[in-house]
């Protein structure tokens, strides 16, 4: 369940804020039908906001959950934007709200698994601590926006798009920057340097603009290297 749980701790930054995890009300999430819980140990740093994160699946269908969810909210007197003012990034619905007396904002997002069953992925995110995101040492490609930066497990995360341009226009600029940068492709899209990997992603969103994710950590001096290499 917390495969790929970094892409859900840049959508949940987008949506939350927060301060220090001691001064916040002791609010706790209560899902109905839960299944089973994991939490995702310490904190995930998405654009400079340290974001808590849980994953939750649930017996109950995904839009009796939400209103749950919200009801919940409202009871210990959050801000729960209308409808139209939610932050919408993905087909799954996704919701938030805000504690203004702390100044902690709560979000939910929720996706419908093929056996029946709701994963909840809960997200606090920390604006009070926030800081200048670190930057991953990766180039952008020219033209790039939305730039997100993630760090977490000793892995750190760039997620972007690019409009107007092909997947194997990003890959040969990655891949002449990488080379040039002393990293080897290793396997398609994979690149290592003797102390470093560096995986990219991509793919065409709906709306056309190639989204570029790039993921880069460190490895064992000589881990998936050929000797003398």
């Amino acid at each position: 369940m917390t495969r790929g749980i970094g892409r859900w701790a840049l959508l949940l930054a987008l949506a939350g804020a927060s301060p220090v995890w001691a001064q916040r009300a002791n609010f706790t999430w209560d899902i109905p039908k839960t299944v089973s819980v994991v939490d995702v140990p310490g904190q995930v740093d998405a654009n400079g906001v340290p974001v808590k994160l849980r994953a939750v699946r649930s017996k109950e269908k995904a839009q009796t959950i939400l209103q749950s969810v919200v009801d919940r909210w409202l009871s210990w007197g959050f801000v729960v934007p209308e409808a139209y003012r939610q932050l919408q990034l993905l087909r799954e619905p996704m919701v938030t709200a805000v504690d203004t007396r702390n100044f902690i904002s709560y979000t939910a997002i929720l996706q419908v698994n093929p056996d029946g069953t709701t994963t909840v992925f809960l997200g606090e995110a920390n604006l009070g601590a926030a800081k200048a995101p670190q930057p991953a040492g990766l180039p952008v490609f020219p033209g790039g926006s939305g730039v997100l930066t993630a760090e977490t497990e000793g892995a750190r995360t760039v997620s972007y798009s690019v409009p107007g341009k092909t997947t194997a226009e990003v890959e040969a600029f990655y891949r002449e920057a990488l080379t040039k940068a002393g990293f080897k492709e290793i396997q398609p899209r994979v690149f290592k340097s003797s102390t470093e990997e560096v995986s990219l992603n991509l793919g065409v969103t709906k709306e056309g603009p190639v989204a570029v994710r790039l993921v880069r950590r460190a490895v064992a001096p000589d881990d998936g290297l050929t000797p003398g290499e």
